[in-house]
Order: C-alpha cells, then structure tokens, then sequence
C-alpha cells in the first residue's frame, strides 16, 4: 500500500474542512432561514448605525483636506437612505413567524449589505490610487472596520458575510500594496491577513450555528419518531392532535381520528419470530403512509398499533371513506423472509365533537369502537355503520 497518497489526501481533507460548512438538509431549512432572519433583525439597525457614522466621517474628514463635495456629498444621500432603512428594520415585527417572505428579505439584506461595501469599495481604492486625501489611510481603515462589523453581523448568512468582507477588504489591501509606499504595504498585507482570519472567524460560527440546529433536529427526531418504523411515535401523534384541536378552537377546522390494530398479529410473532414481526410491522407502516394525503399524518401507538390524524374530516362518512382507503392499502399480499402475509387490521374511527372533544375523549372514543368491532365481529360500528375489516 502506498502511504504518501493517502498522507497528501489527508493532509489535504485536513486543511480544507475548515473552510468548509455542513450540508443543510432539507427538514432544517426552514428553522435555519428562521434563526437567520431573527438575527438579522437584532443585528441590522447597529449596521446601519455603523455606516451612518462612517458616511459622516468620510464626509468631515473630506472637508476638512478641501476636497471637492462632488465627491463625496452623495455620501449625504447614503446616509439618509441608510436612516430610512435602519427605521424600517426597527419597525419590522419581531415575531419572525409574522414575515412571510423570509427568503426574499434574507436575499435583498445580502444583496444591499453586498452592493453598499462593493460601491464603497470601489470608492477606496480610486482615492488610494489618486492620492486624493493627504491621509489616505484612513478611508481604507474605516471601510476595514466597517466591513468587518457588518460581516460579524450577518455572520449567519454565510455567503453574505464572506463576500462583504473580501469586496470590503481585499480590493483596497491590493491598492495599497500596488501602488503605495513601503508602509502601505505592509499595511494591505496586514489587511489581507486580517480579511483571511475574519473569513475563518465567519465559516466557523456559522458552522457551529447549523452544527448545533442539526444536532437540535436530530435528538427532536428521536424523541418523537419511533425508532422501528420511522412514524410519529405516541408523544409526537398527541402533539398532532393538540395542535388540531387549537385548530378547531380558532378556525372550526374539523378533523377525525382512525385507530388501526392488526389481527392476529401475536400469532406471527409466536409462530415466525419477532423478527418477521417487526419487518410487517415496517411493511404496514409503509402501507399506511402510501395511503395517506399530504395533510394526513399516520404514527405507531406502541406495539401493533396505529393512529392516523385525519385532518378537514368533520362526519362519519369522510372518516369512513379515509379508513377504507387506509385498509385497501393493506390488502395486499407482502412477501418476507420468504413467507407470504397478507396484514390484516380493524379500524375504529372517531371524529371532533361528534364523538367527543379534546385527545382523551376522542381516543377514548376510537379505542371503544376498535374494540367493540374485534369483540363483535359483526359488520357494524358502535355508530352502526359498516365495519371495516380486512381479514386475510
């Protein structure tokens, strides 16, 4: 085996990780794009406290060298736009549940933060390369530091952040080492040090913030999934229904209950082992998610046992028509370990206020008419209305 390659691989993977950053998935944007505007919202107006300073003190400052305002009084009407600005963000609700176009405000925030350093930028450097100040240090330095205190800001939008400080920073650092003195350029390495070090400062806490809201994610998963199927677990399903019934408090968004038990289940455990047990029950819980809606959500109960939230469903016959589809999805015949089983559940159903109110009454309510169905074996319901059954 030869070694030096994969020394170099590593050595390489080592240098790179940390400029890279965690992959987001997909579950976890939301709550990502979430954390980045509430962040942004408390950081913002001191931004634009920040740039109204330093447009002020450019501004002194190119007074008092004698220096053309044609040059520099636009920087009057950037300082009232950025008054303006700050004043909006001030005003922004702070619930960031309340701003619905997330993404568009996290976009024009980078855009705008991105545009005002590039222009100011692009500023700095015809002044370094014109010689227009006497102390032309000071203009680079102050967009240094305003850069880099915007940077820190919006360091959890990281593209954001990266860009403004090398925009900010960089392309004076060059000027100053291209054109300047022996002391300018020592000055724009020092910059360009400082850009690299603020660059790895921002990569970093950004990877600590999704690191952490992943980590959030995943120990949330665990605590309401169940760990065999992958469904909503008993604690996440009566959150579910909680949440339903606020629902129906507030808006009168009816919905209903299905509770699926299989047959004869213990028999597969006993005469196959647990083992085929638990690849039917995966099978079954496949089965169910297949035939649920978007809205529907099915969870494991415990054992063999199932629950599915039926939202929009507000009568017995919507409930029934659910379960029926829910019960279809069984009937076919699941090939495992080589033995062929066809599931085989009854259902009991129970619907917001016409069966009870709240998750105690209505499952309450579910369980009675699932059992009273297996204890029966008649076709009728305690509503009396057809029973549901797919028998092997």
């Amino acid at each position: 085996m030869d070694l030096a390659p994969l020394s170099e691989k590593n050595w390489q993977a080592s240098w790179q990780a940390p400029w890279r950053s965690p992959k987001i998935p997909a579950k976890i944007r939301p709550s990502v794009e979430a954390m980045q505007l509430h962040r942004a919202m408390t950081h913002v107006p001191m931004i634009y406290l920040v740039a109204i300073f330093n447009l002020i003190a450019v501004m002194v400052l190119s007074a008092h060298e004698g220096v053309e305002p044609i040059y520099y009084s636009w920087m009057g009407l950037l300082a009232v736009g950025c008054i303006g600005r700050m004043v909006m963000w001030i005003r922004y609700p702070r619930d960031p549940d309340s701003l619905t176009h997330t993404k568009k405000i996290l976009r024009n925030l980078s855009l705008l933060s991105v545009g005002i350093v590039s222009f100011l930028s692009i500023w700095s450097v015809f002044i370094i390369t014109t010689g227009m100040f006497a102390n032309q240090m000071f203009i680079p330095m102050s967009l240094v530091f305003g850069s880099t205190c915007i940077a820190h800001c919006l360091a959890c939008i990281k593209k954001a952040a990266v860009t403004i400080v090398f925009v900010g920073i960089i392309p004076s650092a060059l000027a100053m080492i291209l054109v300047g003195d022996f002391d300018d350029m020592i000055m724009g390495w020092s910059m360009i040090t400082i850009a690299l070090l603020m660059i790895r400062f921002i990569i970093d806490s950004y990877n600590q913030i999704i690191s952490g809201l992943i980590m959030r994610h995943t120990i949330w998963k665990q605590a309401h999934s169940d760990p065999l199927t992958g469904l909503a677990n008993r604690r996440a399903m009566m959150n579910y229904l909680a949440l339903a019934e606020q629902s129906f408090a507030r808006n009168g968004r009816g919905f209903a209950v299905a509770l699926i038990d299989l047959n004869r289940f213990k028999l597969v455990n006993d005469n196959l082992g647990h083992d085929i047990g638990d690849h039917l029950l995966v099978e079954v819980a496949n089965r169910l998610k297949h035939s649920c809606t978007e809205e529907e959500i099915v969870g494991r109960l415990g054992g063999d046992e199932f629950l599915i939230l039926m939202p929009d469903v507000s009568d017995h016959e919507q409930a029934l028509a659910r379960a029926t589809a829910f019960l279809a999805g069984l009937a076919a015949p699941a090939e495992i370990d080589s033995h062929a089983l066809t599931p085989s559940a009854c259902v009991g159903i129970a619907v917001q206020a016409l069966d009870g109110n709240g998750t105690e009454q209505l499952l309450k309510a579910a369980d009675s008419a699932l059992y009273k169905m297996k204890r029966s074996g008649k076709n009728t319901n305690r509503s009396g209305k057809p029973v549901l059954r797919n028998i092997a």
